[in-house]
């Protein structure tokens, strides 16, 4: 068995740097005949124990199975009652389970004792389960040194070879070591020689060493002695030094004493400093000369210099108001009266100030009013500029802003007056203005009732119903039952004006936009710069800032952007809103007159007021909100006009008279049309709303023309839905409105249906008694007689064929078409129109289509019989021509 370990090790196991360590030859229960061998192999690479099964060929041995030994589970030996066998059983975890024979039973248990053995070890993964073998065939660790031994040898060395501490040689220690060596070279052969040389050495070494120990003793002595001297003056140099500290210690003292002394007195020194500089600041702050203070209580306010003296004095005031000193200061007594002075001069000089405005703002409204109303004009339609009043006001610009920041409560009841002062002068304004306007327009048809500016403001209120009543009266929510001759009246009454009277209105409108606008611009501007209206914190966050001795408007930057006027605007509004209460309601009160006169001005008004606002570049301005309300307004008269038309259409009733002819909404919804298309042929942005009435109103025309043509009893349904469709369609087709498209064809439809009812209701059978014949052929066709053979018929004969054709002539012909023509003509409501000449051409159409029926049955049913009619469709041509023509 070694020379056989010893080929597997060298064949099969070396090459993979495996170590076999375990090997036992063994059969199979059935095939005896082959051998195997069992080995148990060590990989040194990963430490792992494998089980091998070696097949042998006849050349080499090869590995046939393996197993790792983590995957053994049962050891079974088979030493049952039956006595010791050499077969024995291996388990694995796949649960398979391999029988094998050993060649003898110390074979089997030798390798049992080797599994034992590595089951036992502390680096298996497990332990095997060992059964059916007698305990003294198990050998343990303790029992068993030579299988203790080999288990050793598989981890490469032996568990006392472990325990074992190894220190290696430097690299000093081997060079010393080598040119030792080298030395000596009777070392290898002569050990003793070697040891005795190393000896001597070694005694010749100490030798020298006890003689360098002796001379060094020596040398030790002299250092100990210099430093005993050193130490010695050194004690003497620490008692020269301590008789010096004591000489100066009463001399520091004294100096430190001079030094105390001297810095208390620099620090009085520069307290004193500190308090001069302090107290002068606070003077000059603080100060206010008596000079400033008459200047304030009893300057002049009325000129110019007194004014500028005025101001250069509130600067002084305000700059000792607003003294930066320290808080402590304020318990001063001389510091707490000194602001008594001042608060009680600033208080006096607001009461003051703000009663000299108001009286000039009631002085200034009253020496202007009646020559700012005497300005407005009726062919100009002008507001006037209230420069004057603001040119006065400008010189008080900077005492205002004092009054500001110094007494805001004074301030506001200041900013209150001036409104409520303008807001009385552009109420009385704006009424003459509107007046004004309105008798422009009518020409002279409605005037003011006094050819002087009223001083009455009631005065609007005698010439006018209120604005109340007017809306009442105007809605149509509030007449449930208005008359459908609403429209009537007002696209009779819109007919009646030229279009340059409707373009005068909006030149009117424009320029009454043109003058309220710059008044408007004109006072807020004002206002933002004389009562210091400005965006963001106001002035009283800087509280040095000195006023300007002229009104600056230069804090009014150009390069303000969008954002920064809009914050603007909404601090302006509300008093622009108050000041220019009137201006909303007379403008509203302007549309809504002229909306009940007729609903073409709000169509005006609602183009004009949209342009305006959209071109407006701050569209929060108060200007902007003004007009986007009145626009609201005038949009709801629109809405009311429009809303009254359809209202008109849809309660319009048939006429009395005999022929119905066109209805008359259809015709003035034409008028309409064109005005309105006039009206909003540049008005893009509105353009929706009245596309979305347009649809509405013909919608409702649709319903109406078939509701009367229902309830009109004397002229026939047909006709009155075929006049008025072709009449619609036409209008359509001549308005090219691309809204109506789809209501333009659907006219086209409904009048084309209209035509086939009327002619087929109307139009009848000319030739009758050859219809009737035919239809008793057509007849007998359908019960299954063949068509050639319905000459054969009695009833049906040639001979009957050629009688009822010799009576259908071509005079009789004419004769029934001249009276359908006339019936045509009695039925139509205006014969001059082309409708009878569509009615007859439709007619024409339809004869032709009986006559070429009528000849396809003949040649048909009586094919070699020579029958034909006795006129030709050229014949039927000209005698519809005639009759055309004659008529």
């Amino acid at each position: 068995m070694t020379s056989i370990g010893l080929s597997l090790q060298k064949d099969v196991f070396q090459h993979n740097n495996e170590r076999l360590m375990a090997l036992t030859g063994v059969t199979k229960p059935h095939k005896k005949k082959k051998i195997y061998f069992l080995t148990i192999v060590l990989n040194d690479s990963n430490r792992n124990v494998l089980i091998y099964l070696i097949k042998k060929t006849d050349q080499y041995y090869r590995k046939h199975k393996s197993w790792s030994l983590s995957d053994l589970r049962v050891v079974d030996a088979k030493c049952g009652h039956s006595g010791e066998t050499p077969e024995f059983e291996l388990h694995f975890n796949n649960k398979q389970i391999y029988k094998w024979i050993a060649n003898s039973l110390d074979d089997k248990y030798s390798f049992i004792q080797w599994l034992t053995r590595l089951s036992s070890q502390k680096s298996s993964p497990q332990r095997i389960q060992f059964l059916n073998a007698p305990k003294e065939s198990l050998v343990s660790q303790q029992e068993s040194p030579e299988i203790k031994t080999l288990v050793n040898g598989q981890n490469g060395h032996s568990e006392e070879a472990d325990e074992e501490s190894y220190q290696a040689l430097t690299a000093r220690e081997e060079a010393d070591l080598e040119r030792l060596l080298s030395q000596c070279e009777f070392t290898i052969h002569n050990a003793e020689a070697f040891t005795e040389q190393l000896t001597k050495e070694v005694n010749s070494m100490d030798s020298i060493n006890i003689q360098n120990i002796m001379a060094s003793e020596q040398r030790v002595l002299g250092l100990m002695q210099t430093l005993h001297n050193a130490i010695e003056e050194t004690s003497k140099l620490e008692n020269r030094i301590s008789h010096y500290e004591t000489l100066l210690k009463n001399v520091r003292e004294v100096v430190l004493q001079v030094e105390q002394k001297e810095a208390i007195v620099q620090i009085q020194n520069d307290n004193n400093n500190k308090l001069l500089i302090e107290l002068q600041y606070l003077i000059q702050q603080l100060n206010f000369d008596k000079r400033d203070e008459d200047v304030l209580l009893e300057g002049d306010l009325t000129t110019k210099y007194g004014i500028a003296l005025c101001i250069q004095s509130a600067n002084v005031l305000q700059k000792a108001l607003n003294a930066n000193i320290h808080p402590s200061l304020s318990y001063m007594s001389a510091v707490q009266d000194q602001r008594k002075l001042l608060d009680k001069t600033c208080t006096k000089f607001s009461s003051r100030l703000s009663h000299h405005l108001n009286n000039l703002f009631s002085h200034l409204t009253n020496q202007y009013s009646d020559q700012f109303l005497t300005i407005i004009s009726r062919e100009e339609l002008t507001l006037p500029v209230h420069s004057p009043i603001h040119n006065m006001l400008r010189t008080y610009s900077p005492l205002v802003k004092w009054l500001k920041i110094n007494d805001n409560e004074i301030f506001t009841h200041l900013m209150k007056n001036y409104k409520n002062f303008q807001n009385t002068q552009y109420e009385r304004e704006f009424g003459v203005f509107f007046e004004l306007a309105k008798e422009r327009l009518s020409g002279g048809r409605y005037s003011v009732a006094n050819t002087t500016p009223p001083q009455n403001m009631d005065y609007k209120r005698k010439t006018l119903p209120s604005s109340d009543n007017r809306r009442n009266s105007g809605s149509i929510t509030g007449t449930p039952n208005m008359s459908s001759d609403y429209f009537e009246t007002s696209s009779t009454r819109s007919s009646e004006f030229s279009l340059s009277e409707w373009e005068e209105f909006d030149n009117c409108v424009d320029r009454m936009l043109s003058a309220i606008d710059p008044i408007c611009l004109s006072e807020q501007q004002f206002c933002i710069d004389f009562f210091d209206l400005e965006i963001g914190p106001t002035i009283q966050s800087n509280p040095n800032q000195s006023i300007c001795s002229s009104p600056s408007p230069s804090h009014q930057s150009q390069s303000s952007n969008e954002t920064q006027d809009s914050k603007r605007s909404e601090q302006i509004r509300p008093m622009m809103s108050e000041m220019f209460a009137a201006l909303e309601p007379e403008f509203i009160s302007f549309a809504t007159f002229y909306d009940k006169l007729d609903g073409l001005y709000s169509m005006y008004l609602l183009v004009r007021l949209t342009h305006h606002v959209l071109s407006a570049q701050d569209t929060a301005s108060f200007l902007s909100k003004s007009y986007g309300n009145i626009l609201i307004q005038v949009k709801r008269n629109f809405d009311r006009f429009m809303l009254s038309q359809q209202i008109s259409i849809e309660e319009s009733k048939a006429p009395k008279s005999a022929k119905c002819g066109v209805l008359s909404f259809i015709k003035r919804f034409e008028i309409f049309a064109k005005q309105a298309e006039n009206i909003f042929k540049n008005a893009v942005q509105r353009r929706t709303d009245i596309d979305r009435w347009y649809t509405i109103l013909v919608r409702s025309m649709f319903e109406a023309i078939n509701r009367i043509a229902k309830d009109h009893h004397k002229t026939p349904q047909e006709i009155i839905r075929l006049e008025n469709y072709h009449y619609l369609h036409n209008t359509l087709s001549t308005l090219k409105i691309s809204c109506l498209e789809n209501e333009r064809k659907e006219a086209k439809n409904r009048y084309n249906e209209s035509l086939k009812d009327y002619v087929k209701r109307y139009f009848g059978r000319p030739l009758e008694k050859l219809n009737i014949f035919f239809e008793g052929v057509q007849q007998k066709v359908a019960q299954g007689v063949k068509a050639e053979e319905i000459g054969y018929q009695l009833a049906f004969s040639k001979q009957e064929l050629r009688k009822i054709i010799k009576d259908c002539n071509l005079k009789e012909v004419k004769k029934g078409l001249e009276d359908m023509y006339r019936k045509v003509e009695k039925h139509t409501c205006e014969p001059t129109t082309t409708l009878i000449q569509v009615i007859w051409r439709s007619m024409q159409e339809e004869f032709i289509i009986q006559y070429k029926t009528i000849q396809e049955m003949i040649e048909r049913c009586y094919p070699d019989a020579n029958i034909t009619l006795l006129f030709t469709i050229d014949d039927v041509l000209n005698v519809f021509s005639e009759i055309a023509q004659s008529h």
